[in-house]
């Protein structure tokens, strides 16, 4: 029974954070930020200001670019993952069928980049943390690390897998002391500015 109330907080905060992102994406998606503020809503201003915000080209451009690359993402997503289509592609590409979404998806989204005018994703970053980029390992290979090393029994031919990759993903992982004060001035940028007051609250 004890564990089980102790699962209690953390649907409660799931609760909450859930609840909070969907108010957050209907702020978000509302009109009232391109319009600088709308009176409330039912009266005849808000009606005069929804009319004179369809009006506004400067306003439905931005608009139609959104809904386009919305229906893009979907599209791609909705039409991949129909049966039809996993049939044809598993067809012709066999087990490069997941490789060739995966693909699509990101072509989706570099297109998305392209409209928007920011280029490659990379490109945004700093040239110290491409750097630090450059000797991390992804965190899915401490997913591989554990798959090799947690087993029943380890036979001769698995062992030998499992110390060479690991071997392997040690050596490529080669953090040095300027990746460390780069890390360490990340961390102390973000811990700075979850310390800062918010908007309204006193100082």
């Amino acid at each position: 029974m004890a564990p089980a109330l102790l699962l209690v907080p953390a649907a409660l905060a799931s609760f909450i954070l859930a609840f909070g992102t969907g108010v957050e994406f209907v702020r978000f998606t509302s009109l009232r930020p391109l319009l600088g503020g709308i009176p409330e809503s039912g009266g005849p201003d808000a009606r005069q200001g929804w009319l004179a915000a369809l009006q506004d080209r400067s306003i439905l451009a931005p608009l139609a670019w959104d809904l386009g690359l919305l229906l893009l993402f979907v599209g791609q997503h909705s039409l991949m993952a129909t049966e039809t289509v996993k049939a044809w592609t598993s067809w012709y590409f066999g087990v490069l069928q997941r490789s060739l979404y995966v693909a699509c998806t990101a072509l989706a989204l570099q297109v998305y980049y392209h409209v928007l005018g920011l280029g490659e994703p990379l490109a945004l970053k700093s040239p110290r943390a491409l750097r630090l980029f450059s000797h991390l390992r992804h965190p899915v290979c401490v997913e591989l690390l554990t798959v090799l090393w947690v087993v029943p029994t380890l036979g001769t031919d698995r062992l030998l897998l499992a110390l060479l990759l690991t071997v392997y993903l040690g050596l490529a992982h080669g953090l040095d002391q300027q990746d460390l004060r780069y890390l360490r001035a990340q961390l102390q940028r973000k811990l700075h500015l979850l310390s800062r007051p918010q908007d309204g609250e006193a100082e």
